[in-house]
């Protein structure tokens, strides 16, 4: 079996033992890509210099996570990978958890272990928040002291994701139109439209170091434009509710103006007017990932 952990790294010297590291200690061995966009903090160096066993793919721009990662499942695939494990520069898996994760694939589906914070103490909140959450399953066994191998569940951020090689033919990479954040709840929702499931092993765990929504000033520049062409490029939603998605998204700035100033009215309808600018980027996106076929990569 061969598999490919594809690491997209910008300024991340100081996660390289956390992460490359954790790949050297894991009962199952993978092929590390470590794509890199752009980093000035000497991550390749470094990486270069005590990691050879990692495959070095320097960017020529900064690519965005995205179209990063499409770079590396595109190498992947093209070198015969069973499955990639896509995993952030800020993060670290226990030593069984691909073990443990590949136990429970049917091959068919994307795979999560638990995400815990940076030095494993805690949940992750995120993941906690968005994703454990809604698990009902799984918190009611955890509250009587019973679990199982593993769980269906909803979305999970992509800091750690085994992609079997069947899911990436059928439905792709990441979508270009998303350069930095939400790209993630882009492809669950194309997950979700071809019928495919995300499976929890809850023995299973990774450590991410980060804050609350990593680079929070990336977060909060973006989220406005990313949550307007997730609304679009959704193609679980017909047309007839995007009224109701765009006055949520409203009221939503509307709060954060009042909250702490950070989003202006105008500023909505400058970013429904940089939405219209790429409408037909939005329609061909649509197009494609209705169809079975490896998008993007």
């Amino acid at each position: 079996m061969t598999i490919f952990t594809i690491i997209v790294t910008y300024n991340g010297c100081k996660w390289a033992d956390f992460c490359l590291g954790s790949l050297r200690k894991s009962t199952i061995k993978t092929i590390p890509l470590v794509i890199d966009n752009c980093s000035m903090d000497g991550t390749l160096d470094y990486i270069r210099e005590y990691y050879p066993e990692a495959v070095l793919f320097p960017q020529e721009k900064n690519l965005g996570f995205g179209q990063a990662n499409n770079v590396g499942i595109r190498y992947a695939l093209d070198h015969g990978a069973d499955y990639c494990l896509l995993l952030n520069q800020d993060a670290a898996i226990s030593v069984d958890a691909i073990e443990l994760m590949l136990a429970q694939s049917d091959g068919e589906s994307l795979v999560s272990p638990i995400h815990m914070n940076g030095d494993g103490t805690r949940l992750d909140n995120n993941f906690r928040d968005a994703t454990l959450s809604r698990c009902k399953p799984l918190l009611n066994d955890a509250f009587a002291g019973t679990w199982k191998p593993v769980y269906e569940c909803g979305e999970v951020c992509a800091a750690c994701w085994l992609l079997p090689r069947k899911v990436i033919e059928k439905i792709g990479g990441f979508n270009p139109l998303f350069f930095h954040y939400s790209e993630d709840n882009n492809y669950y929702q194309r997950l979700v439209y071809h019928h495919i499931k995300v499976l929890l092993v809850p023995q299973a765990r990774m450590c991410h170091d980060r804050m609350e929504r990593g680079n929070i000033q990336v977060w909060n520049q973006q989220w406005l434009h990313n949550m307007l062409m997730l609304t679009f490029t959704d193609i679980n939603s017909t047309a007839g509710q995007w009224g109701n998605k765009l006055l949520s998204i409203l009221w939503t700035c509307y709060v954060l103006r009042l909250k702490n100033g950070q989003y202006k009215i105008g500023s909505f309808f400058i970013a429904i007017c940089n939405l219209l600018g790429k409408l037909n980027k939005i329609k061909n996106s649509r197009i494609n990932e209705k169809q079975i076929k490896s998008n993007w990569i």
